[in-house]
């Protein structure tokens, strides 16, 4: 299964955890984008049925936190999982951007290269988090230090995602620079590929 189809600019759109790709992500709708979150989409996958059965029956119950709980700490329980929703979030994925009239979609998703899900856009782009808002960050999100070093051990090394990414998007501006790069962005892609 691919993402692109050929009347649209498909763009996947990444970085480590808390590193502000949903910040991003909001920036890219308000430009006219179609955006779509992999994490939204698991969201959504756990309010049914067989999901909830199935993850019940591995992991003795549905809830997220507790879920999550497991699979950090567990890898083979994180490849399991992992194996088990990726086709379906893809499946999904690929449903909403065929149908949204947009020509630009942005697809977020943390695992974008570590799910070889790269190779199915027309290009990707890397989200860099400021270091110094970590621990505001990580307040805000009701993570320890701890939990988030363990989470982003389960990811690809960003140097990694940086080396292998078409554009890279810094936060260390702040929202509004982040913002009028976005912006900067779409008009150009709307330039460049002649789409709106």
């Amino acid at each position: 299964m691919i993402l692109r189809t050929k009347d649209k600019l498909v763009i996947g759109l990444t970085g480590s955890i808390l590193s502000g790709k949903s910040t991003a992500l909001a920036f890219f709708a308000r430009n006219g984008a179609f955006t779509v979150s992999a994490d939204e989409l698991v969201r959504d996958l756990y309010r049914t049925a067989p999901v909830q059965k199935k993850l019940t029956a591995w992991f003795g119950s549905y809830e997220p936190a507790v879920v999550a709980g497991q699979v950090f700490r567990q890898p083979q329980a994180r490849i399991k999982l992992e194996k088990y929703l990726h086709p379906k979030v893809l499946a999904l994925a690929a449903e909403q951007i065929k149908k949204s009239p947009q020509k630009i979609a942005v697809f977020e998703v943390p695992l974008l290269f570590e799910a070889g899900w790269d190779k199915l856009t027309d290009l990707n782009i890397v989200v860099l988090g400021d270091p110094r808002m970590l621990r505001a960050r990580l307040k805000a999100r009701g993570l320890t230090l701890a939990e988030y070093k363990r989470r982003l051990a389960g990811q690809m090394p960003e140097k990694e995602k940086v080396r292998r990414a078409d554009i890279i998007l810094s936060t260390r501006e702040g929202k509004e620079a982040l913002g009028l790069k976005v912006e900067r962005l779409c008009r150009a892609f709307e330039s460049i590929y002649g789409v709106k």
